[in-house]
């Protein structure tokens, strides 16, 4: 028997009633209002919390008809045709702010990747945490308008996170994704900062890469987490864990540096804005901070830092070792001063530092040890782990 639109609707919301008479909790939100699209500015109005680059927001109502205590509030801001935001609001008290980023999305690239963070309320002041990423990778292919989609999430949980990724074969719009679809996923739990695999999952299609020591690294989206925990694996492999390296992410490092070490604050700080080539970059920080100590070791240190160094690592013994804390610590001493705006690959006093040379090549090295190590898991994704 065919049931009319209408009428379904009808016996829909009388059943809701009956449930909601009966137990409130197990009654269904439904519906309650919904707005067209609205200019930014009428929200302004009540709120300086809007995104800088919204130019429009809609909202919906939703809750358990004739009870106020069940209501849910979604706000979505848009920048032209796409979300930038969405903010849901519970009538009892519950906030949860969704971030969306896209790139890639134009008329000449096929790619599009779209990433939401979801963050909750961290304290009372209303600050937010994250809680939730979740990376939207798709392709469309020119020649048979077939789809493919990635999804990669991590779900935080204090020092643990639940990381996945998940792939489903092309499919068309009418069918979308059948067949099999390919899942590898991990519990990611931090030890000094340095993430461990302590629990799998993965579909017989896929084979886990025993031999990939970086891919706890690849399954963390956030770029900020993944170069701290980088950079504190390669601080434990240099033996540099006893000095206390702080590590500071931010936008006041000079625009012409993705990153510095700093012996004098022992501080590794990277350029928020220049996170790429993470293993690199990491390494080649790191190696600094190697070369420090070793000038402390020698007896020729001038910072805490490297005070440090010879108080808790000792005198170095070995000759081959000493000569090159030499040359350390010569090149340190003839380390050029550099402007913010200059263009360092023109600097060749920069450039032919010793301390920069050696670290060039240790970011170099590993920066090559990463991507090598990871062709085995990206050989089985289309877009893979990075």
């Amino acid at each position: 028997m065919k049931i009319y639109p209408a009428f379904r609707k009808s016996i829909y919301h009388l059943k809701q009633d009956i449930i909601h008479k009966i137990n409130p909790e197990k009654c269904k939100f439904v519906l309650l209002e919904k707005s067209k699209k609205i200019n930014i500015e009428q929200y302004k109005k009540l709120s300086s919390n809007a995104p800088e680059i919204a130019d429009s927001f809609t909202f919906v109502t939703i809750g358990k008809k004739d009870d106020e205590k069940y209501r849910k509030k979604i706000t979505t801001f848009y920048s032209g045709k796409r979300i930038v935001e969405r903010l849901f609001e519970s009538s009892d008290g519950k906030r949860i702010l969704r971030e969306y980023k896209h790139t890639g999305n134009n008329t000449s690239d096929s790619c599009r990747y779209t990433r939401v963070i979801q963050k909750t309320p961290s304290d009372e002041k209303g600050l937010f945490s994250t809680d939730f990423i979740k990376e939207m990778r798709t392709y469309k292919s020119e020649m048979t308008g077939r789809i493919k989609l990635e999804i990669q999430q991590n779900i935080i949980k204090g020092n643990k996170i639940e990381a996945s990724i998940t792939e489903y074969p092309f499919g068309r719009s009418k069918n979308k994704f059948p067949g099999l679809k390919k899942v590898l996923g991990v519990t990611l739990e931090f030890d000094n900062g340095i993430p461990h695999i302590t629990g799998t999952v993965e579909t017989p299609n896929v084979k886990f890469p025993l031999n990939d020591k970086f891919l706890p690294f690849r399954f963390i989206i956030d770029e900020q987490t993944k170069i701290k925990s980088l950079t504190r694996f390669f601080i434990h492999k240099k033996d540099l864990d006893k000095l206390g390296i702080k590590i500071d992410i931010s936008d006041t490092v000079a625009k012409n540096s993705a990153g510095y070490f700093s012996e004098s604050e022992g501080k590794i700080a990277y350029n928020i804005n220049e996170l790429k080539n993470l293993a690199d970059l990491s390494g080649h920080e790191v190696e600094h901070a190697y070369q420090h100590r070793q000038i402390g070791r020698i007896g020729k240190g001038r910072t805490e830092y490297e005070r440090k160094s010879l108080k808790y690592y000792g005198k170095i013994d070995g000759i081959k070792e000493g000569m090159e804390a030499h040359k350390y610590a010569v090149a340190s001493e003839n380390y050029p001063r550099l402007k913010d705006d200059e263009d360092l690959s023109k600097n060749m006093a920069y450039q032919n530092n010793y301390l920069e040379i050696k670290a060039r090549e240790a970011g170099e090295k590993l920066q090559k040890e990463y991507d090598e190590l990871g062709k085995e898991i990206n050989k089985q994704f289309f877009f893979g782990l990075q």
